[in-house]
Protein backbone atom coordinates (compact mmCIF):
# COMPACT_ATOMS: atom_id res chain seq x y z
CA UNK A 1 0.00 0.00 0.00
CA UNK A 2 1.23 3.39 -0.79
CA UNK A 3 0.83 6.46 1.41
CA UNK A 4 -1.60 8.62 0.06
CA UNK A 5 -0.97 12.50 0.78
CA UNK A 6 -3.82 15.12 1.73
CA UNK A 7 -3.83 16.05 -1.63
CA UNK A 8 -4.15 12.53 -3.34
CA UNK A 9 -5.92 9.89 -1.12
CA UNK A 10 -8.98 9.25 -2.99
CA UNK A 11 -12.25 11.51 -2.14
CA UNK A 12 -14.13 8.34 -1.47
CA UNK A 13 -12.10 7.40 1.59
CA UNK A 14 -12.47 10.97 2.73
CA UNK A 15 -16.10 10.85 2.20
CA UNK A 16 -16.19 7.47 3.68
CA UNK A 17 -14.69 9.26 6.79
CA UNK A 18 -16.97 11.91 7.08
CA UNK A 19 -20.13 10.58 6.33
CA UNK A 20 -19.56 6.99 7.93
CA UNK A 21 -20.94 3.65 5.64
CA UNK A 22 -21.90 4.59 2.29
CA UNK A 23 -23.48 2.76 -0.78
CA UNK A 24 -22.70 3.64 -3.87
CA UNK A 25 -25.06 5.63 -5.34
CA UNK A 26 -24.75 8.06 -2.18
CA UNK A 27 -21.13 8.28 -2.71
CA UNK A 28 -21.65 8.98 -6.53
CA UNK A 29 -24.17 11.77 -5.86
CA UNK A 30 -22.01 13.29 -3.24
CA UNK A 31 -18.62 13.47 -5.33
CA UNK A 32 -20.76 14.30 -8.51
CA UNK A 33 -19.40 11.87 -11.14
CA UNK A 34 -20.53 8.54 -12.63
CA UNK A 35 -21.87 6.10 -10.59
CA UNK A 36 -19.91 3.50 -12.48
CA UNK A 37 -16.72 5.68 -11.82
CA UNK A 38 -17.40 5.20 -8.27
CA UNK A 39 -17.70 1.27 -8.37
CA UNK A 40 -14.58 0.93 -10.18
CA UNK A 41 -12.88 2.84 -7.21
CA UNK A 42 -14.60 1.02 -4.65
CA UNK A 43 -13.77 -2.27 -6.27
CA UNK A 44 -10.17 -1.11 -5.97
CA UNK A 45 -10.02 0.23 -2.78
CA UNK A 46 -11.52 -3.10 -1.58
CA UNK A 47 -8.85 -4.66 -3.21
CA UNK A 48 -6.59 -2.91 -1.88
CA UNK A 49 -8.02 -3.25 1.95
CA UNK A 50 -8.78 0.23 2.00
CA UNK A 51 -13.24 -0.27 2.72
CA UNK A 52 -15.30 -3.36 3.45
CA UNK A 53 -18.63 -4.19 2.47
CA UNK A 54 -21.69 -5.76 3.44
CA UNK A 55 -25.17 -6.31 2.31
CA UNK A 56 -27.98 -4.18 4.36
CA UNK A 57 -31.59 -4.25 4.57
CA UNK A 58 -33.30 -1.21 5.15
CA UNK A 59 -37.01 -1.45 5.29
CA UNK A 60 -39.00 -2.14 2.53
CA UNK A 61 -37.17 -2.76 -1.35
CA UNK A 62 -34.00 -4.45 -2.02
CA UNK A 63 -31.36 -4.33 0.05
CA UNK A 64 -28.21 -2.00 -0.42
CA UNK A 65 -24.44 -2.81 -0.09
CA UNK A 66 -22.82 -0.27 2.09
CA UNK A 67 -18.94 0.67 2.32
CA UNK A 68 -16.79 1.51 4.78
CA UNK A 69 -13.09 2.29 5.74
CA UNK A 70 -11.17 -0.65 7.04
CA UNK A 71 -8.31 -0.23 9.52
CA UNK A 72 -5.80 0.01 7.12
CA UNK A 73 -7.58 3.08 5.39
CA UNK A 74 -7.33 5.01 9.16
CA UNK A 75 -3.54 4.82 8.54
CA UNK A 76 -4.10 7.27 5.57
CA UNK A 77 -5.46 9.84 7.45
CA UNK A 78 -3.13 12.65 9.69
CA UNK A 79 -1.87 10.24 12.60
CA UNK A 80 -0.20 13.25 14.93
CA UNK A 81 0.86 11.56 18.02
CA UNK A 82 3.76 9.54 16.60
CA UNK A 83 5.43 6.22 18.52
CA UNK A 84 8.12 8.62 20.30
CA UNK A 85 5.21 10.69 21.90
CA UNK A 86 3.03 7.18 23.29
CA UNK A 87 6.23 6.13 24.78
CA UNK A 88 7.24 8.90 26.29
CA UNK A 89 4.49 9.37 27.89
CA UNK A 90 4.17 5.66 28.81
CA UNK A 91 7.41 6.14 30.84
CA UNK A 92 6.63 9.54 32.58
CA UNK A 93 3.73 7.80 34.09
CA UNK A 94 5.72 4.91 35.05
CA UNK A 95 7.95 7.20 36.52
CA UNK A 96 5.54 9.89 37.86
CA UNK A 97 2.27 8.62 38.14
CA UNK A 98 -1.26 10.22 36.60
CA UNK A 99 -0.02 13.19 38.02
CA UNK A 100 2.32 14.19 35.85
CA UNK A 101 0.74 13.59 32.80
CA UNK A 102 -2.35 15.95 34.29
CA UNK A 103 0.28 18.65 35.12
CA UNK A 104 1.44 18.46 31.66
CA UNK A 105 -1.73 18.54 30.23
CA UNK A 106 -2.68 21.43 31.92
CA UNK A 107 0.29 23.34 30.80
CA UNK A 108 -0.50 22.50 27.19
CA UNK A 109 -4.03 23.23 27.71
CA UNK A 110 -3.05 26.87 28.54
CA UNK A 111 -0.80 27.02 26.12
CA UNK A 112 -3.50 26.23 23.51
CA UNK A 113 -6.10 28.38 25.43
CA UNK A 114 -4.36 31.37 24.44
CA UNK A 115 -3.61 31.02 20.83
CA UNK A 116 -7.46 29.99 20.45
CA UNK A 117 -9.01 33.03 22.35
CA UNK A 118 -6.79 35.50 19.78
CA UNK A 119 -8.36 34.02 17.26
CA UNK A 120 -11.94 33.83 18.66
CA UNK A 121 -11.68 37.49 20.27
CA UNK A 122 -14.88 40.08 19.28
CA UNK A 123 -16.62 37.05 17.73
CA UNK A 124 -20.18 36.08 18.69
CA UNK A 125 -20.86 32.39 19.87
CA UNK A 126 -22.01 31.30 16.49
CA UNK A 127 -18.81 32.53 14.91
CA UNK A 128 -16.69 31.08 17.77
CA UNK A 129 -17.98 27.98 16.90
CA UNK A 130 -17.25 28.17 13.11
CA UNK A 131 -13.94 29.38 13.97
CA UNK A 132 -13.34 26.46 16.62
CA UNK A 133 -13.81 24.66 13.36
CA UNK A 134 -11.44 26.01 11.46
CA UNK A 135 -8.64 25.59 14.23
CA UNK A 136 -9.48 21.97 14.87
CA UNK A 137 -9.51 21.17 11.20
CA UNK A 138 -6.05 22.71 10.55
CA UNK A 139 -4.92 20.73 13.52
CA UNK A 140 -6.06 17.72 11.77
CA UNK A 141 -9.41 16.69 13.43
CA UNK A 142 -11.31 16.64 9.86
CA UNK A 143 -13.66 19.50 12.32
CA UNK A 144 -16.71 21.69 11.59
CA UNK A 145 -18.00 24.10 13.24
CA UNK A 146 -21.79 25.08 12.87
CA UNK A 147 -23.94 27.26 14.77
CA UNK A 148 -24.51 26.02 18.21
CA UNK A 149 -21.75 22.42 17.71
CA UNK A 150 -18.63 21.11 16.97
CA UNK A 151 -18.01 17.79 14.98
CA UNK A 152 -14.80 16.29 14.91
CA UNK A 153 -14.32 13.24 12.39
CA UNK A 154 -10.78 12.04 13.10
CA UNK A 155 -8.41 11.97 15.82
CA UNK A 156 -4.54 12.05 15.02
CA UNK A 157 -4.08 11.46 18.50
CA UNK A 158 -6.33 8.82 19.02
CA UNK A 159 -3.81 6.11 19.80
CA UNK A 160 -2.72 8.64 23.21
CA UNK A 161 -6.51 9.24 23.44
CA UNK A 162 -7.01 5.65 24.28
CA UNK A 163 -4.57 5.23 26.37
CA UNK A 164 -4.75 8.35 28.33
CA UNK A 165 -8.43 9.67 28.38
CA UNK A 166 -7.48 12.35 30.26
CA UNK A 167 -6.50 14.00 27.34
CA UNK A 168 -9.98 14.07 25.96
CA UNK A 169 -11.22 15.50 29.19
CA UNK A 170 -8.68 18.36 28.91
CA UNK A 171 -9.36 19.16 25.31
CA UNK A 172 -13.35 19.49 26.42
CA UNK A 173 -12.21 21.99 29.28
CA UNK A 174 -10.62 24.08 27.07
CA UNK A 175 -13.36 23.91 24.24
CA UNK A 176 -15.44 25.25 27.35
CA UNK A 177 -12.98 27.57 28.79
CA UNK A 178 -12.79 29.74 24.98
CA UNK A 179 -16.38 28.96 24.60
CA UNK A 180 -17.70 30.39 27.77
CA UNK A 181 -19.95 27.67 27.84
CA UNK A 182 -20.63 24.11 29.19
CA UNK A 183 -20.58 21.51 26.59
CA UNK A 184 -21.76 18.23 26.10
CA UNK A 185 -19.77 15.55 24.58
CA UNK A 186 -22.36 13.10 22.59
CA UNK A 187 -20.27 10.57 20.93
CA UNK A 188 -16.76 10.31 21.24
CA UNK A 189 -13.93 8.65 18.51
CA UNK A 190 -11.69 7.25 21.64
CA UNK A 191 -14.51 5.52 23.00
CA UNK A 192 -15.59 3.84 19.48
CA UNK A 193 -17.76 6.41 18.28
CA UNK A 194 -17.75 7.88 14.44
CA UNK A 195 -17.09 11.48 15.28
CA UNK A 196 -16.72 13.58 18.41
CA UNK A 197 -19.62 16.08 19.03
CA UNK A 198 -19.73 18.91 21.40
CA UNK A 199 -22.74 21.03 22.05
CA UNK A 200 -24.06 23.45 24.63
CA UNK A 201 -24.90 21.43 27.75
CA UNK A 202 -28.71 22.24 28.04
Amino acid sequence: MRAFTDADRPAALDLLKLHGPLNAPRLAQLRGVALTAVRQQLAALEREGLVRSNVERRGVGRPTRLYALTEKAEALFPQGYGPLALSLLRQIRAVDGDAKIDALLARRSRDLRKAYQSRLRGKTVAEKWRELGRIRAEEGYMALGGAAGLTEHHCPIAAIAREFPQVCAFEKRLFEQVLGVKLDRGDHLASGGRACVYARKR
